[in-house]
């Protein structure tokens, strides 16, 4: 029964790996890159940082807009102030049906950079990452890709578990099980590179794995929510207001009265009403990778009262556990050594196919010579 039961997991791990080897491998080593996206911006693109004094202070997020669209005729839908005195306002826009990221010195409201989305390398690293670049179709084909890779990930541990446990009671048995031998044969090598590093990695990538197809099956994401809360997620209705004007200085108004709310928040996020229906929405977090502690205000566009105010203590475990997906994936939740964690992880994931392939085709070539004999 047993060797029935590894026979069927090594069967269903072999098939798996083979099936979904390549996509796995791109989406583990896109992940690994877009882990360090925010160190890497700071460290090499110029535009993201400013100059300043202790007398410079922020111009008012009215004026920053109003002295960018005299020049520029891009429609603004985003606005990301920081808190940070050296990071410059960044504006996400649309001209033509094209996204633009735009940067502003917060000081002087001066134009320092454009930076168009489809160009610009980490987002073409994330729509890999998320879609292959094909779409819907992408982001189906990696969500059941990666569904696969857990089942994978799964009966990997089933087979990396020796058939008597006896072998954990003596040294050189436990060596051969967690210890990675670098040096003997090339197929042995092989194989303790595959299982070795793979046991150390699994549960950490079914943990990814699990955050990732969350955003891409809204039933992963509802099974999730029942898990932690024991009650069914229920639809959020959309807050609509009647018709009406947004004015700009309801910005202003806005950013005195949610900044000094919370001394924990660095960045704010104003999210531009689309419609003359749609109220104004501001969400505040730690930082701009950490996500898992925000707080979100709907504001009238017009006269800026509040609407609705849901701060991060207000969330039930499901909402709490749901605003955590982004920090968890990337690593930011224990910060850069989360970040540096989830890399390894990512590195190994990425390994696996490549060296279940060899393996694949070191026992096919073995076959093919016994049978010769």
């Amino acid at each position: 029964m047993k060797k029935s039961f590894k026979k069927t997991a090594r069967t269903i791990h072999l098939w798996l790996g083979l099936v979904t080897g390549l996509i796995i491998f791109i989406v583990c080593i896109t992940g690994c890159i877009y882990s360090f996206q925010k160190e890497i911006k700071l460290a090499a693109y110029p535009y993201f940082t400013v100059e300043h004094t202790e007398d410079s202070t922020h111009l008012p997020l009215s004026t920053l807009i109003e002295k960018y669209q005299k020049e520029h005729d891009h429609k603004i839908l985003r606005i990301y102030d920081l808190k940070k005195e050296n990071r410059s306002t960044v504006l996400l826009t649309l001209k033509n049906n094209e996204y633009f990221y735009i940067y502003l010195n917060p000081y002087t409201g001066d134009f320092i950079q454009e930076k168009r989305l489809a160009a610009d390398f980490f987002t073409i690293v994330l729509f890999i990452h998320t879609t292959l670049l094909l779409g819907e179709l992408g982001t189906q084909v990696i969500g059941w890709s990666v569904i696969m890779f857990i089942i994978s990930l799964i009966t990997g541990l089933i087979l990396w578990f020796p058939k008597n446990t006896k072998v954990f009671k003596n040294k050189k048995g436990r060596k051969s099980k967690f210890g990675l031998k670098l040096k003997g044969p090339k197929n042995k090598v092989v194989y303790d590179l595959h299982s070795v590093l793979g046991f150390y990695a699994a549960s950490l990538l079914i943990v990814l794995s699990i955050t990732g197809i969350a955003w891409t099956f809204t039933w992963v994401d509802n099974a999730l929510y029942t898990a932690v809360t024991f009650e069914t997620k229920k639809e959020k209705k959309e807050l609509q207001i009647d018709s009406t004007t947004f004015k700009l200085t309801t910005l202003d108004q806005l950013k005195k009265r949610v900044v000094p709310q919370r001394d924990d928040k660095g960045l704010f996020i104003y999210y531009l009403p689309n419609k003359n229906t749609d109220p104004l929405w501001i969400m505040s977090s730690p930082d701009e990778d950490q996500f898992g502690n925000t707080d979100n205000y709907y504001a009238h566009p017009d006269t800026g009262e509040f609407i609705e105010t849901k701060y991060d203590e207000d969330k039930n475990a499901g909402e709490k556990f749901n605003s955590l997906y982004y920090d968890i994936h990337t690593g930011s939740l224990l910060g850069l050594p989360g970040k540096i964690l989830i890399f390894l992880a990512g590195l190994i994931g990425a390994s696996m196919p490549i060296t279940g392939v060899m393996l694949y085709l070191h026992r096919r070539k073995k076959k093919k010579a016994k049978r010769k004999k």
